[in-house]
């Protein structure tokens, strides 16, 4: 399990396989979408997992093709800017 930054009591697991698995699969449908960063998977706001497909801005072409749920997980878009090597 993991402890979440800065919390004192609160344990959060790790994301389930089927949740990785959706994940992947949604990867392999947009990775060659003009605009698509990447995706990860994140505990929203309702306290469940999620899937957070990155976008370069938000005119990027991809936005059409991300769904709003995918394999019975949401998924919500963040607006990342072009990807920086290091």
């Amino acid at each position: 399990m993991l402890r979440r930054k800065g919390a004192t009591d609160s344990v959060v697991a790790r994301p389930s396989s089927r949740i990785q698995k959706a994940k992947q699969a949604l990867v392999k449908v947009l990775s060659a979408e003009p605009g698509f960063v990447g995706a990860g998977v994140s505990v929203g706001m309702s306290g469940q997992y999620e899937i957070v497909v990155m976008v370069m801005d938000a005119t990027s072409p991809v936005l059409a093709k991300v769904p709003s749920e995918w394999e019975g997980i949401p998924v919500r878009t963040q607006i990342g800017g072009t990807p920086k090597k290091f």
